[in-house]
């Protein structure tokens, strides 16, 4: 009786089963005062399935089974001696309790966690500008956006008006969580530095944005101690065709009617982080009608496949050159399709993102 109250404040339920009728049972639970439910299989119907036996009229070898909560059958006793039987199947239930509670800790943890990613996401897709807005003032857009996991490192930003369109691509440091922050931060600093926009350079945008994300790093050392920021900042001048690039580390690349691509040269510095160079340098060219850029981060060309090559820039540039006259949406595709056939099974390195636009 007192290990049955042990069994209870474990919420544990002990069943007896055996081939005996009901009235056998009945008339053994009287005899010896048992509290303990009996379930009577005198065809052996459930039985047979945990012993594998479908035998008549042999005595009985005394088995036990610990099941958890979920249904899983989590230990087999056998033999089982009837004088320390029970405590040790007490001493198991006590274990395997702390188990489940510790699993049931893990899973709430899990959940937290999955649901502060969400939030993220929530927060991080609402700062990422609807590129479609200015298609008919600024060309054709496609856009590629390939995370990593559920949030990533990867941004971009667009500001347009009737003279001007801006432009970014941003590759953060990290991928996740982290990275996603940065990214936040990032766009914060454009959204606020953008609002009062009177500037035509990029290379003067850069500069402000670099000594924003350098005050915030500077004032949260601790979280941000090594972070920073890649990227390209274009600004196309919609009456001259004038485009003026500036760059972190990440090329722009310009593919003109006559098929020829031209890649920009960045700077070798990072956004947030201290650098030898003092001035953001600018690039400026005249575009011709139909021309294509290309804005992407490293996770592209960085993807590798089972045997451990690289994707690689000459790759994507092939087949940005070969498809030169589909739709930018289906060129986009065509580079999803080609990273995914790349990688075949396995893992996803990078946060991957492509913008392409059409003058």
């Amino acid at each position: 009786m007192q290990s049955l109250k042990q069994f209870d404040k474990l919420s544990a339920l002990p069943l007896g089963i055996s081939s005996n009728t009901v009235e056998q049972h009945a008339k053994f639970a009287e005899n010896y005062e048992l509290t303990l439910p009996l379930l009577a299989d005198p065809e052996l119907q459930l039985i047979s399935k945990y012993t594998g036996s479908n035998r008549f009229g042999m005595a009985a070898r005394r088995q036990s089974f610990l099941i958890d909560p979920q249904g899983v059958l989590r230990k087999i006793y056998n033999p089982v001696n009837a004088f320390t039987h029970a405590d040790e199947v007490l001493s198991d239930l006590q274990t395997l309790t702390e188990v489940i509670d510790q699993l049931g800790s893990l899973q709430r943890r899990q959940r937290e966690m999955q649901d502060s990613i969400t939030a993220a996401r929530r927060i991080q897709q609402s700062l990422l500008p609807d590129l479609s807005s200015i298609e008919n003032s600024s060309g054709q857009i496609a856009l590629m956006f390939e995370p990593l996991d559920q949030i990533g490192g990867d941004c971009y930003w667009v500001q347009s008006n009737s003279t001007q369109t801006w432009m970014g691509l941003f590759d953060c440091t990290g991928h996740g969580v982290p990275g996603a922050f940065i990214t936040m931060v990032l766009l914060s600093g454009l959204q606020r530095l953008g609002n009062n926009l009177t500037l035509t350079s990029p290379a003067r945008l850069l500069e402000q944005l670099d000594q924003y994300l350098r005050e915030v790093f500077e004032a949260e050392q601790d979280k941000f101690s090594s972070s920073g920021a890649e990227g390209v900042l274009v600004c196309l001048d919609h009456q001259q065709n004038m485009l003026k690039v500036a760059s972190a580390r990440r090329p722009l690349w310009v593919h003109q009617p006559d098929g020829v691509i031209k890649e920009t040269k960045p700077q070798r510095r990072i956004l947030g982080q201290p650098s030898k160079l003092k001035q953001w340098e600018e690039q400026s060219f005249t575009l011709s009608s139909g021309s294509r850029l290309f804005l992407f981060s490293d996770g592209i060309p960085d993807e590798g496949n089972p045997e451990g090559f690289s994707f690689g820039k000459h790759r994507l540039k092939s087949i940005l050159q070969h498809h030169e006259q589909v739709s930018l949406v289906e060129l986009t595709n065509k580079v999803r399709s080609a990273i995914q056939l790349w990688r075949e099974e396995a893992t996803q390195r990078d946060d991957q993102t492509l913008i392409a636009w059409e003058i």
